[in-house]
């Protein structure tokens, strides 16, 4: 999984790319085998106004070729980061489910198959 960190208005510190390395890993690690790449953009819209402008949009590009994009508001960037991650997981797993289900045979289509009757000694 590649990780991709942009900031725009803001200065990206060692501290906040660790800490958004540390969150996707922590976020996406059971399904890591399923996404290919995750793009972060951190950005503060309205400068040192202050207020709940501090946003960050998390771009996930899966396996089977799907792109998720999400995006989360805060007033603090780290914040942000953690509800949209947070997000980016649920939506990951709900994508791979999909993914999971089309591929396989519905139940509703499958064809009944009786069990076989154990033999009697």
């Amino acid at each position: 999984m590649r990780i991709e960190i942009r900031a725009r208005h803001i200065p990206l510190t060692e501290t906040l790319r660790t800490h958004c390395e540390r969150r996707v890993r922590f976020a996406l690690d059971r399904l890591a085998d399923r996404v290919k790449e995750v793009v972060l953009r951190l950005e503060d819209t309205n400068g040192p106004r202050g207020g709940v402008d501090k946003t960050c949009k998390v771009t996930l590009r899966l396996e089977h070729g799907k792109e998720l994009t999400l995006e989360s508001k805060d007033t603090t960037l780290v914040a942000a980061v953690d509800r949209a991650l947070d997000r980016a997981s649920n939506a990951v797993s709900k994508a791979v489910g999909r993914a999971q289900r089309t591929a396989g045979e519905s139940l509703r289509t499958a064809e009944w198959q009786p069990e076989e009757a154990p033999a009697l000694s």
